[in-house]
């Protein structure tokens, strides 16, 4: 069965006969001005035959990250009239980003990814232009690098293209003895911090005994808004975000944060230089300025209300759900390794209801609006910091509806 909001094409929801004929079919005005405006976005991918959706998953690269405010809009179309030598604009954005957080020197990468290579890179080779002009040839080079075994994934790829050997370690006693004359930098992922034995104050503690540099890929740890300043603070020497999930920039941009003389460094590696391993990551004018102007808008940001607003989107959601029989929806934090911000559980026993939650999900996927959750084994997880005002209603209209339908069946 096909709910209202599927039953017509977008374009008729802009007409004032869809709007009768929805609430004659007993939808409440707040649905149908909701589904409106859902209507009313994507055009540029519709003509195309690409859908766009509501994103209640998260900033998962794969679904595009999240969404630029017109002030970073705005910057990158200003950006892309004119000319700049782009060595200025790289060192002048640098500067000002580097004054707005409060960090010793930062940098515009193309994303995180890039910000892990040129990181790493710049622990290899410091200034020297005969070492960044043979990478990934290390030969007389340092070339290892130590990670707790647990934070190991597959964007630490991005380290292995400099063509340094990553050393596993699983203790604090394994890390200090595999610190040795070979070891370039030490690559703590500040998301799995909660699964090692080894603490971000003792792998701190051990760069600086052994004065060696000590990177943190940061990349998806906003929010908390503090983290963009706080993690370099509390003494690693460089840090990488994303630009385009919480900070909302452009998705391909990044910073790259910490000491002065090591962003000199990953500049050397970094484009226009052509003899250098980041001349591919090419990031230019439009992204420099527009994930500027995103730092700019982050730092003055009344981040409690977005908290306030997002917690509202999930209530919102729950409430909507709230009567179906066998169905629990509950707001929630997650813990370590989580976003600190409000995320909806929604959870029935698919036994009983007949309904996976897998399935439950491509229904919302391949619906009218399409809408994105996760899957996990605890049933539906919703993210709210990338819902806008009036999308939580269409959610849980949706969500109701196909849950509605499964207990029907059941």
């Amino acid at each position: 069965m096909k709910h209202a909001f599927e039953s017509r094409s977008r374009r008729r929801f802009l007409s004032g006969g869809s709007f009768a004929a929805l609430l004659a079919a007993g939808v409440r005005p707040r649905y149908i001005r909701a589904a409106q405006l859902a209507a009313q976005h994507g055009e540029i991918y519709r003509d195309l035959g690409v859908r766009p959706f509501i994103n209640a998953a998260g900033t998962y690269t794969v679904l595009t990250g999240s969404l630029l405010p017109e002030r970073a809009r705005r910057a990158m179309e200003d950006a892309s009239r004119c000319f700049v030598h782009l060595n200025d604009l790289q060192k002048a954005a640098g500067e000002r980003i580097a004054k707005l957080l409060g960090v010793e020197a930062a940098m515009v990468t193309l994303g995180a990814a890039c910000g892990i290579m040129l990181a790493t890179a710049a622990c290899v080779t410091g200034k020297d232009t005969e070492k960044i002009s043979r990478i990934p040839n290390l030969q007389g080079m340092k070339s290892e690098v130590i990670i707790p075994r647990e934070h190991r994934n597959g964007f630490d790829h991005a380290a292995r293209n400099v063509g340094i050997k990553l050393v596993e370690v699983g203790t604090l006693d394994e890390l200090h003895g595999a610190i040795g004359p070979q070891t370039a930098m030490l690559y703590f992922t500040n998301i799995f911090e909660y699964k090692s034995a080894i603490k971000r104050q003792e792998f701190i503690a051990a760069g600086k005994r052994a004065g060696i540099p000590v990177f943190n890929d940061a990349a998806a740890e906003l929010p908390p808004a503090t983290n963009l300043s706080s993690i370099v603070h509390e003494g690693f020497d460089l840090v990488g975000f994303s630009g385009g999930k919480g900070l909302r920039g452009p998705q391909s941009s990044g910073l790259l944060l910490g000491r002065k003389d090591l962003i000199q460094a990953a500049l050397l590696n970094a484009n226009p230089n052509e003899d250098a391993i980041g001349r591919p990551a090419k990031v230019g004018k439009e992204e420099i300025m527009g994930l500027l102007a995103a730092v700019e808008e982050y730092v003055e940001h009344d981040h409690e209300a977005d908290l306030r607003l997002w917690r509202g989107f999930m209530e919102s959601i729950a409430k909507d759900l709230r009567a179906i029989s066998m169905v629990t929806a509950e707001v929630y934090v997650p813990g370590p390794g989580g976003h600190p911000v409000p995320y909806l559980r929604v959870h029935w026993d698919q036994s009983r209801l007949n309904l996976k939650y897998a399935d439950c999900a491509q229904q919302l996927r391949e619906g009218e609006p399409s809408i994105e959750v996760n899957v996990d084994p605890g049933g539906l997880s919703l993210a709210s910091y990338n819902l806008y005002p009036g999308e939580e209603r269409i959610v849980g209209f949706r969500l109701r509806g196909i849950l509605r339908e499964a207990v029907g069946r059941s």
